[in-house]
């Protein structure tokens, strides 16, 4: 009966936590990938999805952020710990403890291949039999099948800094990347300053992923969700989202991509 009691206290404590309002004084710690752009800039805490985060906390009159950087696996494991009180990925089972926002935005993640290979690569399935570089823990973002996949790849290997994806691809180090198209479209410019670009073929056999936010407080996830829908009504979301990372697939010969 003790042990129960026990339970049950700590039990109420961390659903009491959960539903405390956080005054505007409050720090907030914001687990973030440091390396996402455009979505994320660590180096000065900006991109589509910081700016949409702090947009709709400021509406709230929440203004008081620490955005610390890890990887993907470390921020749900903090989350999940109440070492951070929001996530901006997590690839975790969503528990009766973390409460998942409204869609900050939608991310396109993609398979990219060099032309010259030709490959016809129209579903995941496709990938079977080449050597394919993701980004770290896509066997837990991406679809069931793309998991199940990795097992008839000749090769898979998982990056943390995506950049490299691009760098592998370029130098017919791996057959195919799998990452975020915008992502890839940034990394590409970039590699462009320095570097010769062959042409290359964008395969979207992926769906469209919905980014919420995840937060380990049922009222903090209801204030940012209000915020949210307060700065898309009055437009403060679109002038965001109007940066969407396709100026970069602009500044690319048009004839570089497929």
């Amino acid at each position: 009966m003790k042990y129960f009691i026990v339970f049950f206290f700590v039990l109420y404590s961390t659903f009491a936590l959960s539903l405390a309002a956080p005054k505007s004084s409050d720090i907030i710690t914001v687990a973030v990938s440091p390396s996402l752009p455009p979505y994320v800039f660590s180096e000065d805490d900006t991109g589509l999805q910081l700016q949409i985060l702090k947009s709709a906390f400021k509406d709230q009159g929440i203004t008081n952020l620490d955005i610390v950087y890890m990887s993907n696996k470390r921020a749900g494991q903090s989350l999940e710990q109440m070492q951070v009180d929001i996530a901006m990925n997590y690839a975790g089972v969503t528990s009766p403890a973390i409460f998942s926002s409204q869609s900050l935005l939608a991310y396109q993640n993609v398979a990219v291949s060099l032309q010259k290979n030709h490959f016809k690569i129209n579903t995941v399935y496709d990938l079977s039999g080449k050597s394919v570089v993701a980004f770290q823990n896509a066997t837990e973002f991406l679809p069931p099948p793309f998991k199940t996949l990795t097992t008839k790849l000749s090769s898979y290997e998982e990056v943390v800094y995506q950049a490299a994806q691009v760098d592998h691809l370029m130098k017919e180090w791996v057959d195919v990347v799998v990452l975020e198209k915008r992502v890839f479209l940034h990394y590409l410019q970039q590699y462009k300053e320095s570097h010769p670009i062959k042409p290359i073929t964008i395969h979207p056999i992926f769906p469209e992923a919905p980014r919420p936010a995840y937060f380990n407080s049922k009222v903090l996830q209801e204030i940012f969700d209000t915020g949210l829908a307060h700065i898309i009504a009055n437009g403060q979301y679109s002038k965001i989202m109007a940066f969407d990372g396709s100026d970069y697939a602009q500044a690319v010969e048009p004839n570089s991509i497929k």
